[in-house]
């Protein structure tokens, strides 16, 4: 399925091409051929839209979790409250996309996993050796993208719903 606006992706190409017209370290994002792109925004909006949003989603009928209704948070650089228009899809949600796109097309087999191997375990003193480079993992969310989020988060939720609490 190709992408398609609000349905599979919440940005366009153009709109991709343009934010990393100006963006630092974009030229495995530049060098890609678009149908890698659109994979990519497409993929990145998978990731991006399984969060525990603020708010409630407008229609239970839509493909992806925004536009939402009664969605505000506080924004610390402006220092105020901001209210989402329930037509809206913010430009946080946009970055956040376009961040995490990048990191799937700098980290090509990132969703293929591989299986992690040591090749020397010691208990005492504890060592480990990784001579084959094989045991850095490289997360699937970026955290770049997820700075741009956090603010439109529910506070104690994880991506599947629970809630953690401590007793002390």
């Amino acid at each position: 399925m190709a992408l398609v606006l609000n349905t599979n992706s919440y940005v366009e190409l153009a709109d991709a091409d343009d934010y990393f017209e100006t963006r630092i370290d974009s030229a495995n994002w530049t060098d890609a051929s678009d149908d890698v792109k659109e994979q990519a925004l497409v993929t990145a909006t998978q990731l991006i839209d399984e969060q525990a949003w603020i708010g409630y989603a407008v229609s239970s009928s839509q493909a992806l979790a925004w536009p939402r209704k009664n969605a505000v948070y506080f924004d610390d650089k402006l220092g105020q409250e901001i209210s989402i228009g329930s037509t809206e899809i913010p430009e946080r949600v946009k970055i956040a996309v376009y961040e995490q796109a990048l990191h799937l097309v700098n980290n090509e087999d990132l969703q293929v996993g591989s299986t992690q191997t040591f090749e020397s375990i010691s208990i005492g003193s504890i060592s480990l050796s990784d001579s084959n480079g094989d045991v850095a993992r490289i997360p699937i969310k970026t955290q770049n993208a997820m700075r741009f989020i956090k603010p439109l988060l529910v506070k104690g939720r994880t991506s599947y719903g629970a809630s953690w609490w401590r007793y002390s």
